[in-house]
């Protein structure tokens, strides 16, 4: 009996000593060995970047010299690789600082360049800095001439605007004011109406496939629209803080946010396909918002400017800019009136058209090179 107590404890010791050394982790590895210690985790990096500088401008295509720095602590690393965005751009080894790198295929904005140094033994180490790429491209400069001019209704605040099969199709904003209309070019008649929810700040439209899409300012709600009768078929949501102006590519919806960005998403489960940074020459183009696509080619007017800028929907290069200054001539300004924004096109017969928030007019322009 006494031989068999003293097993029995000696059991029991080895259970608390094994449950001990396992517990706090599922996977078995001991508690003490599941983190890297304090001075592992907080540990200077071997080197740093002295080439290029944190959030440098450059365009792409541009040579990218780098240039690295050893803080001496310990030897060398075996060999640097260099990534930008992901992409393994170049490598040095041993004692090596210096390499360069081709960003040709670099589309414009924010990119990370990272550099993982390789060790003895199997350490590495990372480290990334953010570069900025402009556009490579000048836009071509554009003015305009007045065609013609049509009735606009001054208590229409034109958040979307599309030409179809003869009539203006139009989303307005305010809360209380929301809607969408078809109108007649020649009177300004209104043919069909439906007024949004008072709740609601009416945004973008683009048709599409007999279906009008509608945005909404910042409730992450949009509608989708029989074309003929403008009933109700569906609701969607998206996850952009707010929806400003929408357009259409055939297949994919092109949304604003009044940012640099543009989103191509997927007019049946509405994900998020890709998306662009705008940037022209010298930096990122914001505030974009009313948008048409035309021969390929996005347009967009920039809120609380006389501009439209044209885009390149593979990119985000700005590749021309419309100054539409002067457009709304003085005898048309009433106390209400507000920006320029709203663009249409005609795809029938090329003509392009242009209004602006509560103005008297839609204008019919030609846009000129200067």
């Amino acid at each position: 009996m006494i031989l068999l107590k003293r097993v029995l404890i000696a059991v029991a010791f080895l259970g608390v000593l094994t449950f001990s050394c396992c517990v706090g982790d599922k996977s078995g590895i001991p508690a003490s060995q599941s983190t890297a210690p304090a001075a592992t985790q907080n540990a200077p990096k071997s080197y740093s970047f002295e080439s290029p500088k944190a959030n440098q401008t450059f365009s792409p295509g541009a040579k990218l010299d780098i240039k690295v720095k050893h803080s001496g602590n310990e030897a060398p690393a075996d060999s640097i690789v260099f990534y930008i965005d992901g992409i393994k751009s170049s490598a040095i080894v041993g004692s090596e600082t210096a390499t360069s790198a081709n960003s040709e295929f670099m589309s414009p904005g924010i990119r990370r360049l990272k550099m993982t140094a390789f060790f003895g033994g199997g350490k590495t180490e990372s480290l990334s800095i953010p570069l900025r790429f402009v556009s490579d491209i000048l836009p071509k400069p554009y003015t305009y001439q007045v065609v013609g001019s049509f009735p606009h209704d001054t208590r229409a605040y034109t958040q979307g605007f599309e030409y179809n099969n003869g009539f203006f199709l139009e989303g307005t904003g305010q809360y209380g004011e929301s809607s969408l209309r078809k109108t007649l070019p020649g009177t300004g008649d209104i043919i069909k109406f439906r007024n949004l929810s008072s709740d609601l700040f009416g945004e973008g439209i683009t048709l599409l496939n007999g279906k009008i899409y509608q945005l909404t300012y910042r409730s992450q709600v949009g509608f989708i629209y029989d074309a003929e009768s403008f009933e109700q078929l569906q609701k969607f949501f998206y996850q952009n803080r707010e929806g400003w102006g929408l357009c259409n590519n055939g297949s994919e919806l092109i949304m604003s946010d009044g940012t640099h960005m543009l989103y191509f998403i997927d007019p049946q489960y509405f994900s998020v396909n890709r998306k662009i940074e705008v940037y022209d020459n010298v930096s990122e183009v914001d505030s974009l918002n009313e948008l048409e696509f035309i021969n390929g080619t996005i347009y967009a007017n920039r809120y609380m400017t006389d501009e439209i800028v044209m885009i390149d929907p593979a990119t985000g290069k700005v590749i021309g800019r419309a100054d539409m200054r002067g457009l709304l001539k003085p005898e048309d300004r009433h106390s209400r009136i507000d920006v320029l924004n709203g663009i249409a096109w005609d795809r029938e017969q090329k003509r392009l058209f242009v209004t602006g928030k509560y103005w008297p007019k839609i204008y019919r322009v030609e846009l000129v090179e200067k």
